[in-house]
């Protein structure tokens, strides 16, 4: 797998130089799986809240190519709305041990055969195979 960004402390990252905590300044927003394109965009928002900083882009787009393998795993019950677009961590873990859906690795760039697994409050989960992730940050032009 390839990426245009890399992983910080498992809830951030780093793109052209540029700091994103996906964690506390941007809210998840959306998924879309286009099966003919094999692609996979997940989609954030800037958050609302107060501390935000004015300067950060108004969206993110992770853009998923030539997806193999998708799999979502269900939220938990009785969660809030905050806690489902809320990112917890992220993580690139490898595909040999897809059965583990649970465990973090320290790691910035992925290995080659790796998956990433986005893990949201709400205990929800999207882990994903694919040869190369670009991430898009939308500035606001108002």
């Amino acid at each position: 797998m390839k990426t245009n960004f890399e992983v910080i402390d498992n809830h951030a990252l780093e793109s052209a130089a540029r700091y994103i905590d996906l964690h506390n300044n941007f809210d998840f927003v959306g998924i879309e799986y286009n099966i003919a394109k094999r692609e996979v965009r997940l989609e954030w928002g800037k958050s609302p809240e107060s501390w935000v900083d004015i300067n950060e882009p108004s969206k993110l787009v992770f853009i998923h190519q030539e997806v193999s393998f998708l799999r979502i795993i269900e939220q938990e019950e009785n969660s809030s709305i905050i806690d489902a677009t809320c990112l917890g961590e992220l993580t690139f873990f490898p595909s040999t041990s897809r059965s583990i859906n649970s465990e973090i690795v320290s790691q910035r760039k992925p290995n080659l055969e790796d998956d990433i697994l986005y893990f949201f409050e709400n205990g929800s989960l999207i882990r994903i195979h694919c040869e190369q992730i670009n991430l898009s940050l939308i500035e606001d032009r108002t």
